[in-house]
């Protein structure tokens, strides 16, 4: 991974001097889930044994999936998706993308014999092949019935040899077999309390926030809808570079997709300068059931849409740009509507300054879709109360440990509904806010409407600016902060 990032890094620096910015990504890169991704883990358990995607056999036998194993590594550990189908939405369906390979699980329903419907972890997309209908049964385990053929995966627990435990859909009952239970294998960050500051936070402090719109918004201002990860990369650190003209110690980054992350940082190195750290935390959707309920255990990460050149995105979600001597961070899932997204939070520590920086993304207030019916996700403000301390009682905890905290992103709340953010004002100063006991105003950041925030501490001195790149239809909201 080192040498990987060397060779990344000598491309963004020729591509600084020669003027060209896109960054290539090789294959296996793009595949893989970003090593800063917060997403949540799990294996899969069946008969006492774990399943493992087989990535070191070759040809049609490369990645298949077998319960053989008995300890969890790279290999037993899977992420969960849900990608959004056509008058179904989101959450129906989950995909199971490997650890160790970064590809999807699918189901191969065009192989014949004792090895018709076998899984195997080498989808670059997500179809119908790679999504699973989830069925809990009465133990507490859970069923897995494919998308593609109707039928139930089947550990084979009689085959002998390289395909013994082998997984194949092509059961039409559940039976022990057929049985799976999901266990958590962390991927929300650090699980430990955070380090200890080596400082008190001082001096002057530089933080922006922008929604970049950066997934399927149809609006003409969204000019990154459908941009692959290098596109995304270039344009945003080159906007920045532009429209703020020096670089900031943080960036609050919402509407992003996971695999545009590590493409950024890099070119925030190059066009920025200095070292940076960016990590993601995805939104989720509490998974649908086959009987149409709300499972209350498993989320799946919402999957961006392909690019407009067919490639796979990653998730979606919210990033955070800090300097990279960060040595701790962490996702939260924010209280949200059932069977809406599950909204994000993300947390990183910066010791040697002092400060810890927390992104959000809130709960979509009140708006009308194109046949005029209601389609946000918190039209009376409840859940982003809740959202908002939820936000602000990780930002206490991380407070208590001696950090100054600098937090904000989209909270999706204009300044007429403010009341719903009280709590994340309390001993605080909004950039924007010309003293702490100042109205609630501030420069619009999206169309008419001011609903991008950035808290501090209250105390120091405080500049706020809204700018526009023009790439989205949210401008950037930059604060500086003087102790």
């Amino acid at each position: 991974m080192k040498m990987r990032r060397l060779c990344l890094l000598l491309v963004a620096v020729l591509a600084a001097v020669t003027g060209v910015v896109a960054l290539p990504v090789s294959s296996a890169f793009a595949a893989s889930a970003p090593p800063s991704s917060t997403g949540q883990r799990w294996a899969l358990k069946v008969n006492g044994l774990y399943v493992a995607a087989e990535v070191n056999d070759s040809g049609d036998q490369n990645g298949k999936l077998r319960a053989r194993s008995t300890s969890v590594g790279s290999w037993e550990t899977f992420s969960l998706h849900t990608d959004n189908i056509s008058g179904v939405g989101y959450g129906t369906t989950i995909t199971l993308r490997n650890e160790e390979n970064g590809l999807y699980v699918t189901s191969e329903i065009g192989t014949t014999g004792t090895q018709a419907g076998m899984l195997r972890a080498r989808g670059t997309n997500t179809g119908s092949w790679e999504r699973f209908y989830v069925v809990p049964q009465s133990d507490g385990t859970y069923a897995l019935k494919s998308a593609a053929n109707g039928l139930y995966v089947t550990a084979e627990f009689n085959y002998t040899g390289g395909d013994q435990g082998l997984l194949r859909a092509r059961s039409g009952t559940v039976g022990s077999w057929e049985r799976f239970t999901f266990e958590k294998v962390g991927g929300t960050g650090d699980t430990a309390a955070p380090p200890a500051p080596a400082v008190r936070a001082s001096g002057r402090h530089d933080v922006a926030s922008w929604n970049l719109c950066a997934n399927n918004n149809t609006s003409a201002a969204c000019r990154l809808q459908y941009a692959d990860a290098d596109t995304v990369a270039s344009g945003v650190a080159g906007d920045l570079a532009g429209s703020l003209g020096h670089r900031p110690e943080a960036v609050f980054f919402q509407e992003i997709c996971e695999k545009a992350v590590k493409p950024l940082e890099l070119q925030l190195e190059s066009r920025l300068g200095g070292g940076w750290d960016v990590r993601f935390a995805p939104t989720y959707y509490k998974v649908v059931d086959a009987d149409g309920s709300t499972d209350p255990t498993l989320m799946a990460q919402k999957t961006c849409m392909d690019s407009t050149s067919g490639t796979d995105r990653g998730s979606f979600g919210i990033a955070l740009a800090v300097k990279d001597t960060n040595t701790w961070y962490r996702g939260y899932t924010l209280p949200s509507p059932a069977g809406k997204e599950q909204r994000p939070a993300l947390c990183a520590t910066v010791p040697e300054d002092g400060t810890v920086y927390c992104d959000a993304h809130l709960s979509s207030g009140h708006y009308l879709d194109g046949n005029g019916k209601e389609a946000g996700d918190d039209p009376d403000g409840s859940k982003r109360k809740e959202q908002a301390a939820a936000l602000r009682s990780i930002v206490d905890g991380l407070q208590g440990a001696g950090y100054t905290a600098f937090y904000g992103g989209d909270l999706n709340t204009t300044t007429a509904d403010v009341s719903y953010l009280d709590t994340l004002y309390s001993g605080h100063q909004e950039c924007g806010q010309a003293t702490p006991d100042a109205a609630h105003t501030g420069a619009p950041t999206d169309g008419n409407n001011k609903i991008d925030y950035i808290f501090g501490p209250v105390g120091p001195s405080y500049g706020c600016e809204v700018v526009d790149p023009g790439l989205s239809d949210h401008r950037v909201i930059h604060a500086t902060v003087t102790f």
